[in-house]
Protein backbone atom coordinates (compact mmCIF):
# COMPACT_ATOMS: atom_id res chain seq x y z
CA UNK A 1 0.00 0.00 0.00
CA UNK A 2 1.41 3.50 -0.96
CA UNK A 3 -0.03 6.91 0.43
CA UNK A 4 0.94 10.43 -0.58
CA UNK A 5 0.88 13.20 0.78
CA UNK A 6 2.18 16.80 0.86
CA UNK A 7 5.15 17.05 3.03
CA UNK A 8 3.64 18.85 6.39
CA UNK A 9 6.08 21.23 8.25
CA UNK A 10 8.65 19.20 11.13
CA UNK A 11 6.46 17.36 13.59
CA UNK A 12 7.18 18.39 17.21
CA UNK A 13 10.45 16.08 18.49
CA UNK A 14 9.24 12.78 19.89
CA UNK A 15 11.01 10.75 23.17
CA UNK A 16 11.22 7.68 20.79
CA UNK A 17 12.49 9.27 17.56
CA UNK A 18 16.18 9.04 16.50
CA UNK A 19 17.78 10.68 13.56
CA UNK A 20 20.69 9.55 11.98
CA UNK A 21 22.57 12.12 9.55
CA UNK A 22 23.83 10.68 5.90
CA UNK A 23 27.17 11.90 4.88
CA UNK A 24 27.09 10.13 1.96
CA UNK A 25 26.12 6.90 4.21
CA UNK A 26 24.57 6.66 7.32
CA UNK A 27 26.76 5.81 10.27
CA UNK A 28 26.24 4.74 13.86
CA UNK A 29 28.57 4.04 16.68
CA UNK A 30 27.56 0.75 18.55
CA UNK A 31 28.97 -1.17 21.80
CA UNK A 32 29.07 -4.96 21.89
CA UNK A 33 31.31 -6.57 24.95
CA UNK A 34 32.57 -3.27 26.20
CA UNK A 35 34.30 -2.70 22.21
CA UNK A 36 32.90 0.47 20.32
CA UNK A 37 32.72 -0.30 16.83
CA UNK A 38 31.76 2.20 13.56
CA UNK A 39 29.03 0.74 11.60
CA UNK A 40 26.87 1.49 8.18
CA UNK A 41 23.27 1.75 9.20
CA UNK A 42 21.48 -0.47 6.18
CA UNK A 43 18.27 0.13 5.13
CA UNK A 44 17.44 -3.63 3.45
CA UNK A 45 17.73 -6.59 5.77
CA UNK A 46 16.00 -7.30 8.90
CA UNK A 47 17.36 -7.09 12.15
CA UNK A 48 20.79 -7.96 12.38
CA UNK A 49 24.21 -6.87 13.08
CA UNK A 50 26.96 -7.92 10.85
CA UNK A 51 30.43 -7.74 11.36
CA UNK A 52 33.90 -8.25 9.52
CA UNK A 53 35.80 -10.61 11.17
CA UNK A 54 38.36 -8.08 12.46
CA UNK A 55 36.22 -5.97 14.37
CA UNK A 56 34.47 -8.91 15.59
CA UNK A 57 37.66 -10.68 17.00
CA UNK A 58 38.88 -7.07 18.57
CA UNK A 59 35.50 -7.54 20.71
CA UNK A 60 36.04 -11.40 21.69
CA UNK A 61 32.76 -12.62 20.09
CA UNK A 62 32.28 -16.24 20.19
CA UNK A 63 29.72 -18.44 17.98
CA UNK A 64 27.18 -19.89 19.87
CA UNK A 65 27.90 -23.26 20.58
CA UNK A 66 27.43 -26.40 17.93
CA UNK A 67 25.05 -24.12 15.51
CA UNK A 68 26.65 -20.64 15.95
CA UNK A 69 29.10 -21.80 12.83
CA UNK A 70 28.18 -22.57 9.11
CA UNK A 71 28.85 -21.99 5.34
CA UNK A 72 26.41 -19.05 3.92
CA UNK A 73 25.43 -19.82 0.52
CA UNK A 74 24.93 -16.45 -1.57
CA UNK A 75 24.98 -15.52 -5.54
CA UNK A 76 26.16 -12.40 -5.02
CA UNK A 77 29.08 -13.23 -2.62
CA UNK A 78 32.54 -13.43 -3.67
CA UNK A 79 32.92 -17.16 -4.87
CA UNK A 80 29.14 -17.93 -3.65
CA UNK A 81 29.69 -18.73 -0.12
CA UNK A 82 31.08 -17.17 3.08
CA UNK A 83 31.54 -19.24 6.82
CA UNK A 84 30.21 -16.75 9.02
CA UNK A 85 29.73 -17.67 12.54
CA UNK A 86 26.85 -15.89 15.07
CA UNK A 87 25.89 -15.67 18.21
CA UNK A 88 22.96 -13.35 20.80
CA UNK A 89 24.35 -10.58 22.03
CA UNK A 90 23.27 -7.15 23.80
CA UNK A 91 24.26 -4.15 21.30
CA UNK A 92 23.82 -0.67 21.72
CA UNK A 93 23.63 1.10 18.99
CA UNK A 94 24.04 5.27 18.88
CA UNK A 95 23.63 5.87 22.79
CA UNK A 96 20.67 3.84 22.83
CA UNK A 97 20.29 1.32 26.10
CA UNK A 98 21.42 -2.06 24.89
CA UNK A 99 19.10 -4.36 23.32
CA UNK A 100 19.53 -8.10 22.04
CA UNK A 101 20.59 -8.62 18.50
CA UNK A 102 21.23 -11.16 16.26
CA UNK A 103 25.24 -10.90 15.37
CA UNK A 104 26.53 -12.56 12.56
CA UNK A 105 30.45 -11.75 11.37
CA UNK A 106 32.22 -13.44 8.30
CA UNK A 107 34.98 -15.13 7.15
CA UNK A 108 35.20 -12.15 4.21
CA UNK A 109 34.96 -8.34 4.07
CA UNK A 110 31.37 -7.77 4.31
CA UNK A 111 32.09 -3.72 3.97
CA UNK A 112 35.06 -2.21 3.48
CA UNK A 113 34.31 0.97 5.03
CA UNK A 114 33.25 0.68 8.44
CA UNK A 115 33.35 -2.34 10.62
CA UNK A 116 30.66 -3.87 9.30
CA UNK A 117 26.94 -2.93 8.83
CA UNK A 118 23.68 -2.97 11.11
CA UNK A 119 20.01 -3.41 10.51
CA UNK A 120 17.98 -0.20 10.85
CA UNK A 121 15.57 -2.21 12.48
CA UNK A 122 17.87 -2.89 15.45
CA UNK A 123 17.90 0.38 16.14
CA UNK A 124 15.62 0.55 19.43
CA UNK A 125 13.03 3.22 18.52
CA UNK A 126 9.52 3.72 17.43
CA UNK A 127 10.90 6.03 14.25
CA UNK A 128 14.27 6.19 13.01
CA UNK A 129 14.96 8.64 10.52
CA UNK A 130 17.86 8.70 7.76
CA UNK A 131 18.02 12.63 6.69
CA UNK A 132 20.29 13.45 3.89
CA UNK A 133 21.34 17.37 3.40
CA UNK A 134 22.10 17.02 0.05
CA UNK A 135 18.69 15.85 -1.46
CA UNK A 136 16.48 18.37 -2.69
CA UNK A 137 14.12 20.17 0.41
CA UNK A 138 10.12 19.63 0.88
CA UNK A 139 8.55 17.34 -1.59
CA UNK A 140 6.10 14.53 -1.36
CA UNK A 141 5.71 12.30 1.61
CA UNK A 142 5.34 8.19 -0.06
CA UNK A 143 3.94 6.37 2.89
CA UNK A 144 4.74 2.34 1.61
CA UNK A 145 3.75 -0.30 3.21
CA UNK A 146 6.45 -3.05 4.88
CA UNK A 147 5.41 -6.90 4.81
CA UNK A 148 5.15 -6.83 8.48
CA UNK A 149 6.42 -5.60 11.51
CA UNK A 150 9.44 -7.32 11.89
CA UNK A 151 10.60 -6.82 7.88
CA UNK A 152 12.49 -4.29 5.84
CA UNK A 153 11.58 -5.53 2.25
CA UNK A 154 7.91 -3.99 1.06
CA UNK A 155 5.69 -6.62 -1.83
CA UNK A 156 5.18 -4.36 -5.38
CA UNK A 157 2.44 -6.56 -8.13
CA UNK A 158 4.09 -6.51 -11.43
CA UNK A 159 2.50 -8.44 -14.03
CA UNK A 160 0.40 -10.66 -11.64
CA UNK A 161 3.25 -11.86 -9.43
CA UNK A 162 4.75 -10.59 -5.94
CA UNK A 163 8.35 -9.08 -6.36
CA UNK A 164 10.01 -8.13 -3.36
CA UNK A 165 12.08 -4.83 -2.97
CA UNK A 166 13.87 -3.28 -0.74
CA UNK A 167 15.96 0.29 0.03
CA UNK A 168 19.76 0.29 -0.47
CA UNK A 169 21.51 3.67 0.11
CA UNK A 170 24.34 1.86 -0.81
CA UNK A 171 24.33 0.91 -4.08
CA UNK A 172 24.57 3.76 -6.92
CA UNK A 173 21.75 1.98 -9.15
CA UNK A 174 18.73 0.68 -8.83
CA UNK A 175 19.20 -2.98 -9.70
CA UNK A 176 16.04 -5.74 -11.01
CA UNK A 177 17.09 -9.42 -10.56
CA UNK A 178 16.36 -11.29 -13.91
CA UNK A 179 13.30 -12.01 -13.38
CA UNK A 180 12.33 -8.49 -12.37
CA UNK A 181 13.46 -7.52 -15.30
CA UNK A 182 11.43 -9.66 -17.78
CA UNK A 183 8.15 -9.39 -15.98
CA UNK A 184 9.13 -5.60 -16.19
CA UNK A 185 9.36 -5.48 -20.25
CA UNK A 186 6.34 -7.97 -20.64
CA UNK A 187 4.10 -5.32 -18.90
CA UNK A 188 5.92 -2.49 -20.78
CA UNK A 189 7.61 -0.52 -17.91
CA UNK A 190 11.38 -0.68 -19.74
CA UNK A 191 13.15 -1.51 -22.14
CA UNK A 192 16.84 -2.40 -23.14
CA UNK A 193 19.82 -0.21 -23.71
CA UNK A 194 22.74 -2.79 -24.57
CA UNK A 195 25.12 -0.69 -22.25
CA UNK A 196 26.87 -2.35 -19.33
CA UNK A 197 27.62 -1.61 -15.80
CA UNK A 198 29.19 -3.35 -12.67
CA UNK A 199 27.31 -3.54 -9.62
CA UNK A 200 29.74 -3.95 -6.26
CA UNK A 201 27.03 -5.62 -3.48
CA UNK A 202 30.36 -6.91 -1.55
CA UNK A 203 33.99 -5.88 -1.49
CA UNK A 204 36.09 -7.95 -4.13
CA UNK A 205 32.31 -8.28 -6.32
CA UNK A 206 31.87 -6.74 -9.47
CA UNK A 207 28.38 -8.23 -10.77
CA UNK A 208 27.54 -7.02 -14.36
CA UNK A 209 24.41 -5.50 -15.00
CA UNK A 210 22.36 -3.89 -18.39
CA UNK A 211 21.10 0.00 -17.95
CA UNK A 212 17.45 0.07 -18.85
CA UNK A 213 15.56 2.93 -20.01
CA UNK A 214 12.31 3.11 -17.71
CA UNK A 215 9.09 3.81 -19.97
CA UNK A 216 7.05 7.34 -19.47
CA UNK A 217 5.07 6.73 -16.28
CA UNK A 218 6.89 4.05 -14.62
CA UNK A 219 6.64 3.37 -11.10
CA UNK A 220 7.30 0.64 -8.40
CA UNK A 221 5.29 1.03 -5.29
CA UNK A 222 4.70 4.76 -6.99
CA UNK A 223 7.98 5.91 -6.55
CA UNK A 224 9.70 7.06 -10.23
CA UNK A 225 12.44 4.82 -12.04
CA UNK A 226 14.78 7.27 -13.03
CA UNK A 227 17.99 5.29 -13.75
CA UNK A 228 17.52 1.38 -13.74
CA UNK A 229 19.84 -1.66 -14.19
CA UNK A 230 18.70 -5.35 -14.91
CA UNK A 231 21.24 -7.95 -13.54
CA UNK A 232 22.86 -10.24 -16.42
CA UNK A 233 25.42 -12.85 -16.96
CA UNK A 234 29.16 -12.34 -17.20
CA UNK A 235 28.92 -13.89 -20.93
CA UNK A 236 25.67 -11.76 -21.82
CA UNK A 237 27.70 -8.73 -20.92
CA UNK A 238 30.53 -9.50 -22.91
CA UNK A 239 28.35 -9.66 -26.15
CA UNK A 240 27.52 -6.13 -25.23
CA UNK A 241 30.74 -4.34 -23.59
CA UNK A 242 34.52 -5.21 -23.22
CA UNK A 243 33.86 -3.70 -19.65
CA UNK A 244 31.97 -6.48 -18.42
CA UNK A 245 36.30 -8.34 -18.61
CA UNK A 246 36.40 -6.22 -15.52
CA UNK A 247 33.67 -8.33 -13.59
CA UNK A 248 33.98 -11.13 -11.00
CA UNK A 249 30.74 -13.02 -11.41
CA UNK A 250 31.02 -17.52 -11.73
CA UNK A 251 28.68 -19.18 -13.46
CA UNK A 252 27.16 -19.87 -9.63
CA UNK A 253 26.81 -15.74 -9.02
CA UNK A 254 24.71 -15.62 -12.33
CA UNK A 255 21.74 -17.24 -11.07
CA UNK A 256 19.75 -14.25 -10.09
CA UNK A 257 20.34 -12.96 -13.86
CA UNK A 258 18.70 -15.96 -15.46
CA UNK A 259 15.36 -14.96 -16.93
CA UNK A 260 13.70 -18.65 -18.06
CA UNK A 261 13.63 -21.64 -15.89
CA UNK A 262 16.19 -24.14 -17.51
CA UNK A 263 15.56 -28.00 -16.78
CA UNK A 264 18.69 -27.81 -13.87
CA UNK A 265 17.72 -24.82 -12.48
CA UNK A 266 14.83 -22.26 -11.32
CA UNK A 267 14.60 -18.92 -11.78
CA UNK A 268 15.21 -17.08 -8.46
CA UNK A 269 12.37 -15.02 -7.14
CA UNK A 270 11.90 -11.55 -8.61
CA UNK A 271 13.37 -8.80 -6.68
CA UNK A 272 14.05 -5.22 -6.73
CA UNK A 273 17.08 -3.11 -5.07
CA UNK A 274 16.26 0.57 -5.07
CA UNK A 275 19.62 2.46 -5.15
CA UNK A 276 21.06 6.09 -4.78
CA UNK A 277 19.71 7.03 -8.55
CA UNK A 278 16.22 7.64 -6.29
CA UNK A 279 17.09 7.63 -2.95
CA UNK A 280 19.16 10.46 -3.87
CA UNK A 281 16.30 12.95 -3.93
CA UNK A 282 14.88 11.87 -0.61
CA UNK A 283 16.03 14.46 2.41
CA UNK A 284 14.31 11.55 4.91
CA UNK A 285 13.50 8.13 4.95
CA UNK A 286 11.98 6.86 7.70
CA UNK A 287 11.13 3.61 9.57
CA UNK A 288 7.70 4.02 11.23
CA UNK A 289 7.23 1.25 13.24
CA UNK A 290 3.79 1.76 14.72
CA UNK A 291 2.51 2.27 10.98
CA UNK A 292 4.64 -0.47 9.70
CA UNK A 293 5.74 1.09 6.71
CA UNK A 294 8.72 3.76 4.79
CA UNK A 295 7.99 7.25 4.92
CA UNK A 296 9.95 8.76 2.25
CA UNK A 297 9.84 12.71 2.14
CA UNK A 298 11.16 13.03 -1.60
CA UNK A 299 11.22 15.84 -4.25
CA UNK A 300 12.27 13.70 -8.09
CA UNK A 301 12.62 15.94 -11.02
CA UNK A 302 9.66 17.26 -12.69
CA UNK A 303 7.37 16.96 -9.55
Amino acid sequence: MMLLAAAPAPAAPLADRIEIAATPQPVARIRVKNTDLSVRVALGFDKALLLNAAPAARARLRAFPLIGKQTFKSNLMPGGSALIRGNLYDVAIAGRPAATTPTIWFDKDLSDDDDGVVSILAVPAEHVVVTQAGAPAGGLIYGIGRKGRGDAAMIAQIGGEKVHVILDLKSAETLFNGRAAQLMEKVGMIRRSGKVGLWHPFPATALPFERVVPMPGAVILGLPLIAPAARITEARAKELDARAKAGTSSAEQDDDAITVTASHRKAQPPWVLIGRDLLNYCSRIELDRPGVRWALTCKFPNT
